[in-house]
């Protein structure tokens, strides 16, 4: 059956391109038919649960670069004589996106930068900006493809939609808490000047390490802020942010990065992150292969309360039979030894285990 699926997904994933989109009615019509043949193919066989979340990040940086097009091509003049607009903006995606974990039902964090010499025209690429986000999360008849959230740019929601470089550059020296730091750790570009938003991420993440790293400041301020998530988001999203929860995944590989090097990471999701901290000896190869299947299995479990839901669930079903489905689907998404108990035993298992090594790494 995943044969024929594949088979009959195959011809129209060729025939639609970024480019063969020509306005916001198309672009939802692609998201819908592609995020639909990933969620089946899902559902259906055994892809590893980093595969499935690849892909749904392929797709949504699909979308951002098709709404970057069409929102250029839609936008009113630039005020500057002259101006040729060719794609200066820098489009650079954080969270889930940035890491190329992107689910069904996640919101995709963005920022837009332009370069120094493009800031002149910042209202213009503005308008780009706001046509971008409205396109993608505009609710319509045919739904939301995802929602859009800017709040990650300097000064959150005070702070200019579009911003210039040097703006991010005195911010991230000067103003930057460390949870800002880390959060542009798991960043990468994916619309707009590629090559461009690369190098100011490089430039950015050196920022980030002289400042918090080589001090070894940030240990003390991603504790805290750990214990914060904790009390504030803990009892509405345990497998998240609870003690033990895949919070204490990341926070610990964020400030072992940190720790170690000012390495800018290509690749950016979390079993990719684990294995390069391993090779810069400052994980234990037992902590490494722990920390692996463990960021399986809570994917595995977010993934399938998404598909089962339509919604990120922060919560183990109660009900018995929604409890099995959840527990059939995590055990074809993950390796033997993460479904060797019933499901809600072998998450207390872990989430024990996780905790017990975010508590070595920060030293509690």
């Amino acid at each position: 059956m995943l044969a024929d699926l594949d088979a009959a997904a195959a011809p129209s994933e060729e025939s639609i391109s970024e480019q063969s989109i020509e306005d916001s009615a198309s672009l939802r019509g692609y998201f819908r038919r592609r995020m639909f043949r990933i969620q089946a193919q899902s559902l259906l066989g055994p892809a590893p649960i980093f595969e499935t979340l690849e892909r749904t990040s392929d797709l949504a940086d699909t979308v951002i670069a098709a709404a970057y097009r069409l929102a250029l091509r839609d936008a009113p003049h630039p005020a500057q004589t002259g101006y040729i607009p060719a794609r200066q903006m820098m489009v650079v995606s954080l969270g889930r996106l940035g890491m190329r974990e992107f689910d069904l039902a996640s919101d995709a964090d963005l920022i837009f930068v332009i370069p120094d010499e493009d800031a002149p025209e910042q209202a213009f690429w503005t308008a780009v900006a706001e046509r971008m986000i409205n396109a993608i999360s505009e609710y319509t008849g045919d739904g939301i493809m995802f929602t859009v959230d800017t709040r990650l740019r300097p000064n959150g929601r005070e702070g200019a939609l579009v911003q210039p470089e040097a703006a991010y550059r005195e911010y991230f020296a000067k103003h930057a808490e460390a949870w800002e730091g880390i959060a542009y750790m798991k960043a990468r570009a994916v619309a707009g000047n590629l090559e461009g938003a690369t190098e100011f991420l490089h430039k950015l993440q050196e920022l980030d390490w002289r400042r918090y790293g080589q001090g070894g400041r940030s240990r003390k301020e991603l504790a805290q802020m750990r214990a914060r998530l904790d009390k504030e988001q803990g009892s509405r999203n345990p497998l998240k942010a609870a003690i033990g929860g895949y919070y204490d995944i990341d926070f610990a590989l964020m400030y072992l990065r940190l720790r170690g090097a000012g390495i800018f990471y290509k690749v950016l999701n979390t079993p990719a992150r684990i294995d390069v901290i391993e090779q810069m000896g400052h994980l234990e190869r037992e902590d490494a292969d722990f920390l692996r299947d463990a960021a399986v299995f809570y994917r595995a479990i977010d993934h399938g309360l998404r598909v089962a839901s339509g919604y990120a669930g922060g919560h183990l079903p109660t009900s018995p039979s929604q409890s099995e489905t959840l527990a059939e689907l995590v055990r074809r998404w993950t390796p033997d030894q993460l479904h060797d108990q019933r499901l809600d035993l072998k998450l207390g298992e872990i989430r024990q285990k996780t905790r017990e090594f975010f508590n070595r790494v920060f030293g509690v």
